[in-house]
């Protein structure tokens, strides 16, 4: 966690030197699907390169006799190459990822991981990933995009015999692959 912190702290320090900095604020509109409140800050590092840092926080419900749990904090730090310019059409980047997490009763879509609707699981996962996106420029202010990539992993949890019951049964471990998509609403602070 002191790296991470340390990685992040000298990603904005670095930024200092760059000209004509620019900082965005975003909001990712397909976490609010899922009720999860999210905020995302990106910073300029050169005429092609930025750097941001991600995260989200879904503490509901926040009863604990409740079947469906989604609760989960995740963070992101990601680094991205423009095409063009910084915070205008194509760019790809790379990602990591770190999530604490308590679910049960969710269906997922497409079948993914179809024991969540009959147990409760709790632990950590970490991941990291590429995506490709265009951001499209809409006021001077404002912008808007779209990205697409995956995320593969590896998540270490336990697991329980119902929803909200408690009753422990072991723990497991496994990698994953998941996808990453976004829309995002992007403030543009100059």
């Amino acid at each position: 966690m002191q790296v991470f912190a340390l990685a992040v702290a000298s990603m904005f320090i670095g930024a200092n030197s760059a000209s004509a900095q620019t900082f965005v604020v975003k909001h990712n509109l397909l976490y609010d699907a899922s009720l999860t409140p999210n905020l995302g800050f990106e910073l300029r590092l050169s005429d092609k390169w930025t750097a941001g840092l991600n995260g989200g926080f879904n503490p509901f419900p926040t009863d604990d006799t409740k079947a469906t749990k989604y609760r989960h904090l995740f963070v992101s730090p990601e680094v991205r190459r423009w095409f063009c310019s910084t915070f205008a059409g194509s760019y790809v980047g790379m990602n990591a990822a770190y999530s604490h997490f308590n679910w049960s009763n969710v269906k997922f879509p497409f079948g993914l991981y179809p024991s969540l609707k009959d147990h409760r699981y709790q632990g950590d996962m970490v991941a990291a990933g590429a995506f490709y996106g265009y951001s499209w420029i809409l006021s001077p202010h404002w912008s808007i995009e779209a990205e697409i990539g995956i995320d593969v992993g590896y998540a270490w949890f336990k697991m329980y015999d119902c929803e909200h019951c408690g009753t422990y049964y072991g723990k497991d471990d496994k990698p994953f692959a998941m996808p990453k998509a976004g829309i995002n609403i992007i403030y543009n602070i100059k």
